[in-house]
């Protein structure tokens, strides 16, 4: 009977030995992958950090390039303002050539010739004033 025990000893301590062996290979593989799994939290801190960084640095310049673009906007609008009062001045100015241009009738000598629309020196001059005054108005 002892035999029987010792024997059944020797086989539960020889299950335990390697069980132990085992054990240990499959915490060797845990520590290994513990050690990649730190190295792997740790680059992935630097890229975090890394980011945030970025991050600011786009926040800085989109903001600088908003004031910029504000003052762009700004100024435009003043050129365009601008613009517009010259282009108002420009087209007062062509009415009033258009104004001066324009042949005034002489109601005395319309009624001496009978109504008949004699060709002087200041016709000639009205002619050319009228060409003129077509091109103005197909220029607008």
């Amino acid at each position: 009977m002892t035999l029987a025990l010792d024997i059944i000893i020797i086989i539960l301590v020889s299950v335990m030995i390697a069980y132990s062996v085992i054990l240990n290979a499959r915490l060797k593989t845990f520590r290994n992958s513990h050690n990649e799994m730190a190295a792997l939290i740790e680059q992935l801190n630097g890229t975090i950090g890394k980011a945030l960084t970025s991050v600011e640095i786009l926040k800085e310049t989109a903001l600088s390039e908003e004031a910029r673009l504000k003052s762009l906007i700004a100024k435009s609008r003043l050129l365009a303002d601008e613009l517009e009062i010259i282009t108002e001045s420009g087209s007062n100015l062509a009415d009033r050539i258009e104004r001066g241009l324009v042949p005034k009738q002489n109601p005395e000598i319309y009624e001496e010739t009978g109504g008949e629309n004699i060709s002087t020196d200041e016709d000639e001059g009205y002619e050319e004033d009228n060409e003129m005054l077509e091109t103005l108005k197909n220029i607008r």
